[in-house]
């Protein structure tokens, strides 16, 4: 093989990722990489038994940490000089492109696949992986990488890679001063003087904040800094390590390889880390590179050499980008955090493709290319671009979402009737029940109950699984239910507009409480319905109302809050009452916490008082009004209530209810509707 071949399968991309003096391409870390994209993806595929695989992400540190370092060492000893503009170009090329492909890419399937709520979170997330801060946002909305109940971030995978890039912004410069100052000394004396002060600053950092603040431990680059020092520190001692005898350098690598299968495998999302264990993964993989400048006959660069490891190691970056966004996207268009173990693996198998296709067509071509090697800045200006144009895209996406989720009374969004169910998810849900078409048409035909649905925007995606199921029972559902709106509250403010002086509220709280009404009117109407189905949460909040010196804002909880809703709701029940049907109120389960509290929050509390009023108004209507405990079916061990219940992530954006789990709800829901009903009309006096 050429030399010439050999830099197109270097890991680092143009040029040697090796110290001067050790070999330009070194097949033991190529495989090394294999080994640790394979525990990251077979994690998170659910394979059992590596319940520790995770620690694949901290090899990587390791191994960028030498790479990095091995460029600039060999830069500097055949320059006499180090170019930043040069390094940066080498990144840009290197990791710029095929980021940018999968933030966008994720975006828009996240959009198209999950809805317009989990979208727009994604799109968020989307902006800060576009300027690899995404580390310091994951951090900050506390999430827990390890043992989170929430939905995982289609994008979360990229907080490794954005602290890979803050090192790769701050370490040039450090390199640069360290080369400045001190000549007297050797410049790889100076480098381990200051590589050694950050591993130990670093260590004890991350040690003491795993155990106050878990979430900044794990993604913070302060806590990182060490593993990517520890790489950096391996290629500074190259010169030394090349005189290893050959036994004490095989042992050492396979010493490496010992502790970092003995991590993936005995660690598991319940390990307090990174904190001091993630030592055992960091320096196993600082053993099999150390082991491996010696060049040992008998060391695990005879196994990490195999062809197949070299092949799934060139394509490791492609691989590490793509699996997650596919394995999270495919889990929650079925309602889950993660799919089986058989259909995960298939679409690893589908990631490996798309990752290849990646390499080829997009990550080696670009990294390689003669106009952009020559002219540095080209590569830079390149990189920025594509910065720009990633952040730009989700951007628009998250603008596109909030145009589609945020509450706006005056253009429409406030008191629009709830979004009709496609006829290809009513259908898929039918044949999930066993309803075959030619069913389907006699069933609707045939129903002799009809049901009518109040409510808000938490009634609209229950409606889907209600109709579904409702047609097995004889039951036509339909909705009167509108977005943004409660059914009694008669307000908006101050609860989105707050103290924002160019909001006419009044106005606003209006046009909402008319297009409340006027929807429910409609439907019920236009459908004469047994039963009505009262299904709203904005009769938990704190209202508006008028005084003589103009409104005051009345707090959620208080007496005379309670009173004056009370007086409300029951006014609109007397009216549901007025049209015969038998009026079920829906106790509703308090939204998720994003926290993942561990004991009931304040937002459990205005729930528990919205149900009180629920209990108390159904007691007043005896055999008109019955009554029926949602929260037994989706939070059933709380509050706090959980994301995840019998498997099915219920709410993916805390409130709403996912198409999986509108289905699962209704199963049981509609069955409790109709006994609720019977018994109801039994205590009737009538």
């Amino acid at each position: 093989m050429t030399v010439a071949a050999d830099d197109r399968l270097l890991i680092s991309g143009d040029e040697a990722g090796t110290a001067p003096g050790d070999r330009k391409f070194r097949p033991d870390v190529q495989g090394l990489r294999a080994i640790a994209i394979l525990l990251v993806v077979l994690f998170h595929a659910g394979i059992p038994g590596i319940s520790g695989g995770y620690v694949g992400v901290d090899v990587f540190f390791v191994i960028s940490g030498f790479v990095i370092t091995g460029l600039l060492l060999r830069e500097s000893a055949s320059t006499g000089r180090t170019s930043i503009l040069a390094f940066y170009g080498r990144r840009a090329r290197r990791i710029i492109p095929a980021a940018t492909v999968v933030i966008i890419v994720t975006v828009l399937a996240a959009n198209v696949f999950l809805g317009a709520a989990t979208g727009g979170q994604t799109s968020g997330d989307g902006q800060w992986a576009s300027v690899f801060l995404v580390n310091f946002h994951f951090a900050a909305t506390s999430t827990n990488y390890l043992s989170s109940l929430k939905p995982p971030s289609p994008l979360q995978n990229f907080w490794s890679l954005a602290v890979e890039e803050q090192f790769y912004l701050v370490y040039p410069a450090v390199f640069l001063v360290v080369a400045g100052l001190f000549r007297r000394s050797s410049l790889r004396i100076r480098l381990t003087i200051v590589l050694v002060c950050t591993i130990v600053g670093s260590y004890a950092l991350s040690i003491a904040l795993t155990s106050t603040d878990p979430s900044t431990a794990f993604f913070s680059p302060f806590t990182r800094a060490w593993e990517l020092a520890l790489g950096a520190l391996v290629a500074v001692s190259s010169e030394s390590l090349r005189r290893l005898p050959s036994f004490v350098a095989a042992l050492m690598s396979w010493l490496g390889l010992g502790a970092i299968l003995a991590a993936a495998f005995v660690f598991t999302s319940s390990t307090a880390y990174p904190g001091s264990l993630a030592s055992i993964p960091v320096l196993g993989a600082g053993l099999i590179i150390a082991g491996g400048t010696a060049q040992p006959t008998w060391g695990v660069e005879s196994l990490l050499r195999l062809r197949p490891l070299q092949l799934l190691g060139l394509v490791s970056y492609s691989l590490y980008l793509w699996h997650w966004p596919i394995l999270t996207i495919a889990a929650q268009r079925e309602g889950k955090t993660s799919l089986s173990v058989s259909d995960n693996m298939i679409l690893v198998l589908f990631a490996l493709v798309i990752a290849v296709g990646t390499y080829i067509i997009i990550e080696n071509p670009i990294r390689h290319a003669k106009a952009l090697m020559t002219r540095r800045w080209v590569s830079v200006v390149m990189g920025g671009c594509l910065v720009f144009s990633g952040l730009a895209i989700t951007t628009a996406e998250v603008h596109h979402d909030a145009g589609a989720n945020v509450v706006s009374a005056a253009d429409g969004g406030v008191g629009t009737r709830c979004p009709s169910t496609t006829a290809a998810q009513f259908t898929s849900m039918q044949a999930e029940l066993g309803i075959k078409k030619d069913q389907a048409s006699r069933l609707h035909s045939t129903s002799q109950l009809r049901m009518v649905v109040v409510g808000d925007s938490t009634a609209c995606t229950l409606m889907p699984g209600l109709a579904a199921v409702g047609s097995l029972y004889g039951l036509q559902v339909d909705s009167g239910a509108v977005v943004g709106c409660g059914i009694a509250s008669g307000r908006i403010a101050p609860y989105f507009y707050k103290n924002d002086p160019g909001v006419d509220i009044e106005t606003d709280t209006d046009i909402c409480a008319k297009k409340a009404l006027d929807t429910e009117k409609s439907a019920i109407r236009r459908d004469s319905p047994n039963i009505i189905l009262w299904s709203s949460t904005w009769e938990k909040a704190s209202i508006l109302v008028k005084t003589t010196s103009g409104h005051k804002v009345l707090v959620q909880g208080s007496r005379q809050w309670r009173a004056t809703m009370l007086k409300r709701m029951n006014a609109r029940l007397q009216q549901f009452i007025a049209t015969g049907a038998t009026v079920i109120l829906l106790e509703q389960p308090p939204f998720v916490d994003s926290g993942t509290p561990t004991r009931p929050t304040a937002n459990d509390a205005a729930f528990a008082h919205l149900n009180e009023m629920l209990i108390e108004l159904a007691k007043r209507y005896t055999g008109r009004v019955g009554l029926v405990d949602l929260s037994s079916r989706v939070c059933p061990s709380g509050p706090p209530c959980p994301f995840v219940v019998a498997g099915l992530t219920v709410r993916p954006d805390d409130a709403h209810y996912g198409p999986a789990a509108s289905l699962w709800v209704a199963k049981w829901l509609v069955p409790q509707l109709l006994a609720a009903v019977k018994s109801t009309q039994r205590d009737s006096p009538n």
